[in-house]
């Protein structure tokens, strides 16, 4: 094996672990607790307000109603904001909160002023969508700098748009056109359509052309004919579209391919991230290109999806998951009232009380 193809898979190793999402939890005694890399670090001594897991570090709103950061890898903690408001948003990658008319972030365990006048907002992993109340513009946040997507006139409706991880579609009401922001770029995606039938998701959108009369994808930077019939609805995922035909089948686009999933109208179906879930016949089932996964012959109580994995509680109420179309266990606990994801970990509670944390391979407990 070469050097560089071993420093090329270190590296690779490296980002990935980088990646992991810490596990926050309260134990039995009140205290708030992190778990990361096989090890439980006290944070706090009271139960926070609330919690928001992100990648490689925990923010959290504190008993006292102060905004911080703890960062696991270095065992500290930081004080971000002693009165942030209630309006916080966050994702895996990005947390955002609004203070009277200003958006904050952090940085470097700093609280960063990102934009003021703002009037309102949403945040995905890579996009901070805005309306400036005293540019009365339509804007986007995008590596640090901020594009002016449309106009908003005074008085006017407020604008409609749709946004995806790292994409935005929004309505031109006036000139029947919705464009579309990608990577630093607004382009017109069609002159005519209706906004209800765009879905946008990561590197993905999905829309109707009105025009030519096609349901189209806008996928990375690339125009794709999907359908000549009009769909029911569409959903978004991270490069992944799902829709209903026109001829009522269930439909998946998934790496430049379009793929059909059911002959029939399901009565419910979900895109999350990677993953594709519907109802077939009441039978919860999971789209593989290979073929569909039977999860259950019935609805899971509870399931969560994160990347490529599908987690829930299956009859016996012991925590289970499918994830790249293989089953998989998280532990063997029997009788879990409810448990959390994040990134490949789940963590509950036991029978006695005491917290568990556990992967596909390994089980931790405190």
């Amino acid at each position: 094996m070469s050097r560089s193809f071993v420093l090329v898979a270190l590296l690779f190793a490296f980002c990935f672990a980088q990646a992991q999402v810490p596990v926050p939890f309260t134990s039995n005694t009140e205290r708030f607790m992190v778990f990361h890399r096989g090890s439980f670090h006290e944070v706090e001594p009271r139960p926070p307000k609330s919690v928001f897991a992100m990648e490689g570090q925990v923010m959290y709103v504190d008993h006292d109603g102060h905004l911080k950061m703890y960062d696991p890898e270095s065992d500290r903690m930081h004080l971000l904001d002693r009165d942030p408001g209630t309006d916080i948003r966050a994702t895996r990658q990005r947390i955002v909160w609004h203070v009277h008319d200003t958006l904050k972030t952090e940085r470097d365990g700093r609280a960063v002023p990102i934009m003021d006048r703002v009037q309102h907002y949403e945040v995905t992993d890579s996009l901070v969508v805005f309306i400036d109340s005293t540019l009365h513009q339509l804007g986007v946040l995008w590596k640090g700098r901020s594009h002016t997507l449309a106009d908003v006139l005074p008085g006017s409706e407020r604008p409609q748009w749709m946004q995806g991880s790292n994409t935005v579609a929004f309505f031109n009401k006036e000139a029947r056109k919705v464009l579309y922001f990608h990577r630093g770029k607004v382009e017109v995606l069609c002159d005519s359509t209706d906004v209800g039938i765009v879905a946008t998701g990561g590197d993905v959108i999905g829309y109707w052309d009105g025009n030519s009369k096609r349901f189209m994808a806008m996928y990375k930077g690339a125009t794709l004919f999907l359908s000549d019939l009009r769909p029911l609805n569409a959903q978004a995922g991270e490069g992944m579209l799902a829709f209903v035909d026109g001829n009522g089948r269930l439909k998946c686009f998934q790496d430049g391919m379009v793929h059909t999933v059911s002959d029939e109208v399901p009565s419910a179906y979900w895109v999350k991230d990677r993953v594709l879930i519907y109802l077939d016949q009441g039978r919860f089932k999971l789209f593989r290109p290979e073929g569909s996964v039977l999860v259950e012959q019935y609805v899971p109580e509870r399931w969560k999806v994160e990347g490529n994995m599908l987690v829930y509680l299956d009859i016996n109420r012991e925590v289970r998951g499918v994830r790249n179309g293989e089953r998989v266990r998280f532990g063997s606990e029997p009788n879990v009232a409810t448990f959390d994801l994040f990134g490949d970990h789940v963590v509950h509670r036991n029978m006695v009380g005491n917290t568990v944390i556990a992967t596909p391979k390994r089980t931790w407990a405190y």
